[in-house]
C-alpha cells in the first residue's frame, strides 16, 4: 500500500509539476518571511474561474467542435482542409484560451489525418502555433496575458496596440508556411454532429461575452461572477467541477512567493539593474520563458518591472521556442505522440524548428519596432551588469 500511495503522489507531482513548484516556492519563502493575504490578485483568479466554468459549459454542448465539422466539410482541397484547422485554433484561442483551442481541435485534426494523407506532425504544430500566437492578442486569450491586464491595470484600446505588432507578424509567419505547402483536391466528408442545444449554447455564449467585457473593464468584474455562478449552478452545476483548481492553485502559490521576497536584495537588484529597463524585461521575459515557461515567467517578473509593455510582448513571443516555453505546447504533444509514438521524435525536431525560427523573425522584429526606436541600440550596460552579478 505504501508503494501504491507512493506511486501515486510521484504521478501527480509528474503531473501537476508546475503546481507543485508553486505551492514548494510559497511554502518555503513563507518559512523566511510572514505571508499576507493581500499578495493573492483575487480579481485575476474570480475572473479565471468564471472563464474557465463557461467554457466548460461550451465544451459540454460542443460547440466548438460542431462548428469546425460544418467548416472542414466546406473544404475542397488539403490547403483548405488546413487553413481551416489552423485559422479556427488561432481565432478561438483569442476566446477561450491556447489549451481549449489546443483541446478541441488537435483530436480533429488527428481523425481527419486518419481520413486523408496529411502531414500530420506539421499541421499540429502549425495549430499549436496558432493557439499560442492567437491567444496573445486579447486578454482573456491566455492566463498570462489575464494575469497582466489585470497587474498593470491595462486598458482595452492600450493592450491591443501593444499586441498589434506581433500578432499581425504571426499571421503572416504562419501564412507564409501554409502557402508553400503542397495542395490537392479533396472532398471531406466528416460524419455531421448534432446542432448544439440553442438555448445552453446562446446562455454560455452571453455569459462569454459578459466575463470578456468584465475583464475589459466594462462591466464590474464581481457582478460578472455573481451572474455567472447563479446561472450555472441553475443550469448545470456539475460544470464548477470542470474549472482546473489547480492552476488556480498555481496562481496563488506564485502569488504568495512573490509577495514574500518582494523585498530581498537579490530582488531589488534584479528591479534596479536588470528589470529596470525596456529591453532588460523583454529579454529576461524571452528568455525566462524557453526554461519556466510563459505564465511562471510572467508571474515573477510582474512583481520585478514596471516595463509592463515590454514583459506582456516579452512573455507571449517567449511561448515559441522549447517545448515547456508554452505548456499548451505539451498538450498538443501529448495527444500526438498517443497516436503516433514512432514519430514523437521527428515532431520535436520539426517543433523546435518552427518554434525557434518564429522566436527569431517575430521576436527580433517586435524587439525593434516596439522595445527600441530604430536610431537606438541595445544599451549593452544590461549585458555587462548581468555578467558581473553572475561572476561575482
Amino acid at each position: 500500500m505504501k508503494n501504491i500511495s507512493f506511486a501515486k503522489i510521484k504521478m501527480w507531482i509528474k503531473q501537476e509539476l508546475v503546481l507543485t513548484i508553486a505551492l514548494f516556492l510559497g511554502c518555503v519563502s513563507s518559512i523566511f518571511s510572514t505571508p499576507h493575504l493581500y499578495y493573492i490578485d483575487w480579481d485575476v483568479l474570480c475572473v479565471l474561474w468564471a472563464l474557465m466554468v463557461v467554457v466548460a459549459g461550451l465544451k459540454t454542448v460542443k460547440f466548438l467542435d460542431w462548428t469546425a465539422i460544418e467548416l472542414l466539410n466546406c473544404c475542397q482541397s488539403y490547403k483548405q482542409v488546413v487553413v481551416a484547422l489552423v485559422g479556427l485554433t488561432f481565432v478561438s484561442s483569442m476566446f477561450v484560451t491556447n489549451d481549449v483551442a489546443l483541446l478541441t481541435f488537435v483530436p480533429l485534426a488527428l481523425v481527419i489525418g486518419k481520413t486523408i494523407k496529411m502531414d500530420m506532425p506539421q499541421v499540429i504544430i502549425l495549430q499549436t502555433l496558432a493557439a499560442n500566437l492567437g491567444s496573445m492578442f486579447t486578454p482573456p486569450g491566455n492566463p498570462q496575458n489575464l494575469f497582466l491586464y489585470a497587474h498593470y491595470n491595462y486598458s482595452a484600446l492600450g493592450f491591443f496596440k501593444v499586441m498589434l505588432v506581433p500578432t499581425v507578424l504571426s499571421i503572416i509567419y504562419i501564412g507564409v508556411i501554409i502557402y508553400f505547402q503542397r495542395n490537392k483536391p479533396l472532398q471531406l466528408e466528416l460524419p455531421a454532429l448534432a446542432k448544439p442545444d440553442r438555448k445552453l449554447t446562446t446562455i454560455y455564449l452571453v455569459l462569454l461575452a459578459l466575463n470578456v467585457g468584465a475583464v475589459l473593464h466594462l462591466l464590474d468584474k464581481y457582478i460578472a461572477l455573481a451572474i455567472t455562478a447563479v446561472v450555472v449552478l441553475a443550469v448545470n452545476r456539475k460544470l464548477v467541477k470542470e474549472v482546473d483548481y489547480s492552476l488556480l492553485l498555481t496562481f496563488i502559490g506564485f502569488f504568495v512567493f512573490i509577495g514574500n521576497i518582494s523585498h530581498t536584495e537579490l530582488v531589488s537588484y534584479l528591479r534596479d539593474h536588470i528589470l529596470g529597463t525596456t529591453e532588460g524585461t523583454y529579454l529576461a521575459a524571452l528568455i525566462s520563458s524557453q526554461f519556466i515557461s510563459n505564465v511562471p515567467a510572467a508571474m515573477l517578473l510582474a512583481g520585478l518591472t514596471r516595463e509592463a509593455d515590454a514583459l506582456l510582448l516579452g512573455v507571449n513571443i517567449g511561448g515559441l521556442g522549447t517545448l515547456i516555453a508554452s505548456m499548451a505546447s505539451v498538450i498538443s504533444y501529448k495527444f500526438f505522440a498517443a497516436e503516433h509514438p514512432y514519430q514523437a521524435g521527428g515532431y520535436l525536431r520539426m517543433f523546435l524548428y518552427y518554434n525557434f525560427m518564429g522566436l527569431v523573425i517575430i521576436g527580433a522584429i517586435t524587439y525593434l519596432t516596439s522595445i527600441v526606436n530604430y536610431t537606438n541600440y541595445l544599451d549593452v550596460s544590461v549585458f555587462r551588469e548581468m555578467t558581473e552579478y553572475i561572476h561575482f
